[in-house]
């Protein structure tokens, strides 16, 4: 028993290192080929587990189906072991294999058997570029330096795409005599994503290079780049520029999107400044006066847009302004002397534009006198030019002097445009268009407006006017004219050189308005008038119905009312006749007559105690008191006797009852 558990633990033992040296699951076969068909050297490589890392390679190789020992090729710690030609023979079969190494154990590889002249790998494409147009996509690329020269142009290519907004894609595999291809399955307004790999067709058993990495394939740049600027003057000679535009969307974006901007900034130098890839939407930079010009476009990973030029003109300038009649020496601020300094000059060519090509002058040879002298020379008369002077300064450019300029002044050579007048009663309004600066002929100072009196016959009536208005017009009021008359006037643009071509024009002023307020006033008093009388009638016809009559009840008077009355002065009363009726038809009896005399004698007493007012006697005379007449008695059953007394007035044409008790002194006036 003893002996078997002694032959077992050894037998374990042998068996795991059989085991162990016969794994083969930790890294592959070696593959060996040559990076070109004329490469001298084979690359042999592997792959290894994560496990290890660490373990010592070494390569080893033999004839196929020969009993000869093994021979090493080379040993270190990488996947890979460069191979030299003469240690092999390139025609005959061989086996390679891998053994690791990791000090206490080691495993050996299967083995492979291949002819090493047969096999060649060539390096992924490099420098991938594409270019789109419509559904067509071209690809190029550049070998390595170290093996393009040595491998020929026509390969098998294979292309792996995809929508971007897909998972799975399409293949494609091509021959190609060089490095391009293209690809005429995309959609135009799709964006894609795709690898490429390579081969060789001249070889028994060629290999498939690497994948290149993943290539985003953006959309082509349909549009131009659309470029706003504004200037910020200093107002020293220097101005800061500064350049933006939008930014692209994003099937165009895709990958990054690059700008080239070219510049002529500095005009001593004829040539532009490039300001390639830029990766921002703006642009800021320093200039002259003068104007700018370039250009602009946007390119991503498959083209580019179209150029968008760009033209900031120079600084507008109506002032100062300078003649150059002789040789005096203009422009003063010229020093040809310094190092960056040159002066600039074109004539506009249409008074305002300038030329697409300006003369830059730099001192090359002779004096500041006879450059100057040859650059006046060139000039033609009654043209406008346009001059600036340039240097740098603290590295910026800047502009020292500008002017507008003639050689030699003239009088205008056209009349104003589109004369017009507007004509009133004694006024007349007149419009016009500037002179073309080109048909200027100078520097225009004012313009002249001229007119006249005429009869119909165009003879004078009255002496020439004439006024002076200021270039920068375009319009004046002419006043004080005479109406229903005739009149010519005229207009012409002075120069220094005096005025030029006149434009005249014959109007007639309207007739003088007759008033005709007083007679809108008078109908309007009249039509008033009219509608009061119309109305007093209706009025006085419905006047019932529109104010009905309002009775007045019979109110007793209080005893106060002589009282009230004491301030009246006395009025003079007149009776004419008056007439005294008993109540009763028969005579009163004695008792009766006693009672009217007693009735008579109180009323009497009452009337004369009442006060007057002062100055005034009592309003009933003597002759009247004795006119009262009692017609009522009591009842003789009765305890007391009551008097009633009867009054008859009469004042001023009005009769007045009055009647009051035996106790009260005057009774209610009816």
């Amino acid at each position: 028993m003893e002996a078997k558990e002694h032959w077992f633990l050894p037998g374990f033992l042998v068996l795991a290192m059989v085991i162990a040296q016969g794994t083969t699951s930790s890294f592959s076969s070696p593959q060996c080929y040559k990076k070109t068909e004329k490469a001298t050297t084979y690359t042999c490589e592997w792959t290894k587990s994560g496990s290890m890392q660490n373990a010592t390679y070494e390569l080893f190789y033999k004839r196929s189906n020969s009993t000869e020992n093994k021979k090493s090729l080379g040993k270190n710690q990488q996947s890979y072991i460069f191979v030299n030609d003469d240690k092999v023979l390139e025609k005959v079969p061989v086996d390679l294999w891998v053994v690791a190494d990791m000090g206490n154990w080691s495993c050996q590889s299967l083995s492979t058997s291949v002819r090493l002249n047969e096999s060649v790998k060539y390096e992924a494409p490099q420098n991938m570029s594409m270019s789109r147009s419509s559904s067509n996509l071209t690809l190029s690329w550049v070998n390595k330096e170290e093996v393009k020269n040595h491998m020929p142009e026509d390969v098998v290519l294979k292309v792996k795409f995809r929508r971007l907004e897909k998972t799975s894609g399409n293949t494609t595999e091509t021959e190609v005599k060089q490095a391009m291809v293209t690809l005429e399955i995309l959609q135009n307004q799709h964006m894609y994503q795709l690898q490429v790999r390579q081969k060789s067709k001249h070889v028994k058993r060629p290999l498939w290079s690497d994948w290149t990495p993943i290539l985003d394939v953006p959309t082509e740049i349909q549009n131009a780049t659309e470029v706003k600027w504004t200037v910020e003057d200093f107002n020293n000679g220097t101005r800061l520029l500064n350049l933006t535009w939008g930014t692209p969307p994003y099937p165009v974006s895709v990958g990054q999107v690059n700008y080239n901007l070219s510049l002529h900034i500095w005009p001593c130098q004829l040539k532009r400044k490039n300001h390639t890839n830029i990766t921002t939407t703006e642009f800021s930079v320093y200039v002259t006066y003068s104007a700018v010009s370039g250009y602009i476009f946007a390119f991503n990973k498959v083209g580019k847009s179209s150029q968008t030029h760009i033209l900031v003109p120079a600084k507008h300038l109506t002032y100062p302004r300078k003649s150059w009649p002789d040789d005096k020496l203009i422009p003063r601020n010229y020093n040809p002397r310094l190092k960056n300094s040159c002066l600039e000059w074109y004539k506009l060519t249409d008074g305002e534009t300038q030329p697409a090509k300006v003369n830059i002058l730099k001192m090359i040879n002779g004096t500041v006198e006879e450059t100057l002298k040859s650059v006046r020379q060139k000039m033609d008369d009654y043209v406008r030019y346009f001059y600036l002077v340039h240097k740098q300064t603290d590295g910026k450019p800047q502009t020292t002097e500008m002017r507008l300029m003639y050689k030699k002044e003239g009088a205008a050579s056209k009349a104003p445009e589109d004369f017009t007048v507007k004509v009133v009663t004694n006024s007349a309004v007149l419009h016009w268009k500037p002179i073309p600066v080109q048909d200027q002929q100078g520097f225009l100072t004012h313009y002249e407006v001229c007119y006249t009196r005429s009869q119909n016959n165009g003879a004078h009536i009255e002496i020439k006017k004439c006024h002076n208005i200021s270039a920068s017009k375009t319009e004046y009021l002419i006043q004080n004219l005479t109406p229903e008359s005739d009149y010519n006037i005229y207009l012409a643009g002075a120069t220094a050189a005096g005025s030029g071509r006149n434009i005249s024009i014959h109007i007639l002023t309207k007739p003088q308005h007759k008033s005709i307020t007083g007679w809108m006033i008078a109908g309007r008093i009249v039509l008033i008038a009219i509608l009061i009388t119309i109305c007093l009638f209706i009025i006085k016809r419905h006047k019932s119905k529109i104010f009905p009559p309002i009775p007045r009840p019979m109110v007793a008077e209080s005893k106060n009312y002589r009282a009230s009355t004491q301030d009246m002065y006395e009025i003079k009363e007149e009776v004419h006749e008056l007439q005294l009726h008993d109540k009763s038809s028969q005579d009163p009896n004695p008792e009766e007559a006693t009672l009217l005399e007693v009735c008579e004698d109180e009323n009497e007493k009452s009337l004369g105690d009442s006060s007057t007012p002062d100055g005034v006697s009592n309003p009933l005379t003597s002759d009247f008191k004795g006119q009262l007449l009692s017609l009522e008695t009591a009842d003789p059953s009765q305890g007391e006797i009551d008097c009633e007394v009867t009054m008859l007035m009469y004042r001023n044409g009005l009769v007045f009852d009055m009647k009051a008790d035996s106790t009260e002194d005057v009774g209610t006036p009816l």
